[in-house]
């Protein structure tokens, strides 16, 4: 892969902040946000690897927004964080019989998004 000066810096800052999320989630593995900021910066990190690695961090990130839920069942950006995902795994599915599974779950995500915000805008 050839990367540009951009990629390059991308890529440093996302290692960046992986290394700190990584150090607050050894400190306190129930951190709902970080677990969800964590998924994210792997999903960043997950376009600069191959695609068997890809597949390994997406899967990582489905572990941790699961494991973040867990904690927070109501955290929307978890949930649409999830829903993207899906998504992302859907894709990567050669076969679309295989992939239907993923697109729904996607959208169950993407609709229990939405219900959260309102939800949670209705309330506040």
């Amino acid at each position: 892969m050839d990367l540009g000066q951009q990629d390059f810096d991308r890529i440093l800052f996302y290692e960046h902040a992986r290394k700190n999320v990584e150090a607050v989630y050894a400190k306190n593995p129930i951190d709902a946000d970080n677990l969800t900021s964590w998924a994210g910066v792997l999903i960043e990190l997950s376009q600069f690897q191959t695609q068997s690695d890809s597949i390994k961090f997406v899967k990582d990130v489905v572990s941790m927004l699961e494991e973040a839920l867990e904690i927070y069942p109501n955290k929307h950006d978890a949930i649409w964080s999830l829903g993207n995902a899906q998504t992302f795994l859907a894709f990567i599915t050669k076969d679309l019989e295989d992939a239907k599974p993923y697109f729904m779950r996607a959208m169950q995500c993407f609709q229990q998004a939405l219900e959260e915000v309102f939800i949670s805008t209705w309330l506040f």
